[in-house]
């Protein structure tokens, strides 16, 4: 690596090329925008389709939490089939809009970082290169719906075996716990293998499955570099969610000098910043893992410029004899 640092590059591009970590600020923001967008539709649009009739206004008005309970029970009676229905759709459109919102922002920024980099970008065709990441997107979607599916079916087994067994509530809490822990572990490493992956099919052209041998091999060979890498990144985003999560309490505790709005605004203000602090050290330790693909790039230009020097042996003099400012002959007197 000639004494370069893949985790120092990476922290170098996000501040030298700031617009490439802004782009992924970017795609991801316009998606949570969309998502909550389309949930708010989702659940206005359910609303209008609940029966109020005079009676359910009657019960409603009446302050009494028996008759209010038994107003919304007669209100909900019977949506629950329409606003799953409704819920599948969306979800199944926002994980179709990820995909391919995901694939095109990822792209852009890799080939941008692979050019900030001197790495010439694969031969494929841009189109190629996003058919290759849809499909290494699809994939994580997978992999999110099938940890779902075993966090579900982690809790229904302890409540099983709870039931079976007469465990202690605190035991079949630990064992809960315990499977829930097993299938976040196996969905985060599977996860952050796909996600590394698109470096390999941008930089070397590898289609989706292709990328994943790539980024098994890379890791076998470049252990050391990446768990570095991953280190220090993971340092300095714990370091961020601490200070988010000091700010969040401190607004929350001057919640009655600030009033509700402004306490709600301040704790929005707070959460966009540590997301917006997120996505830089994301798109830096990208960064990062590009530069142990060719550490001969990055050391080239970790090294500062060398500027020519006149001297003897150009030909050229370094101080201009006809100045007169810098002459050692004294001037005439005036």
């Amino acid at each position: 690596m000639n004494g370069v640092s893949p985790t120092a590059e990476g922290f170098r591009l996000i501040f030298r090329r700031p617009a490439i970590p802004l782009a992924e600020v970017a795609w991801r923001w316009s998606f949570a925008v969309s998502f909550w967008v389309l949930a708010a539709a989702l659940l206005v649009q359910y609303a209008k389709t609940l029966p109020v009739d005079r009676a359910d206004r009657l019960l409603v008005r009446t302050g009494q939490p028996a008759l209010i309970l038994r107003a919304l029970e007669r209100i909900f009676h019977g949506s629950a089939l329409r606003f799953t229905r409704a819920s599948i759709l969306v979800s199944i459109a926002l994980v179709l809009a990820w995909i391919v919102l995901a694939s095109i922002g990822r792209a852009v920024t890799l080939r941008a970082m692979a050019e900030e980099f001197g790495i010439q970008a694969s031969a494929n065709r841009p189109l190629e290169s996003i058919r290759s990441l849809i499909g290494l997107h699809f994939l994580r979607a997978s992999a999110a719906l099938a940890a779902w599916v075993a966090g579900a079916g982690a809790a229904l087994l302890t409540s099983g075996v709870w039931a079976s067994t007469h465990l202690s509530a605190a035991d079949a809490s630990r064992l809960g716990l315990g499977w829930l822990l097993l299938v976040w572990i196996a969905w985060a490493v599977e996860n952050w293998v796909l996600a590394t992956a698109a470096i390999f099919v941008i930089a070397e052209g590898a289609r989706s499955l292709g990328s994943i041998s790539a980024t098994l091999g890379w890791c076998r060979r470049e252990m050391g570099s990446v768990a570095a890498v991953g280190f220090w990144f993971g340092l300095a985003h714990a370091g961020a969610f601490c200070m988010a999560f000091g700010a969040g309490f401190t607004v929350l505790g001057m919640a009655g000098v600030l009033g509700p709005w402004l306490t709600l605004v301040t704790l929005i203000a707070v959460v966009a910043g540590y997301s917006v602090v997120a996505d830089f050290l994301f798109s830096g330790r990208l960064a990062a893992y590009l530069a142990t693909l060719h550490p001969e790039r990055a050391s080239a230009l970790a090294r500062p410029p060398q500027w020519p020097i006149a001297g003897p042996e150009t030909g050229a003099s370094a101080v201009d004899p006809t100045e007169l400012i810098l002459s050692d002959r004294p001037l005439p007197a005036t």
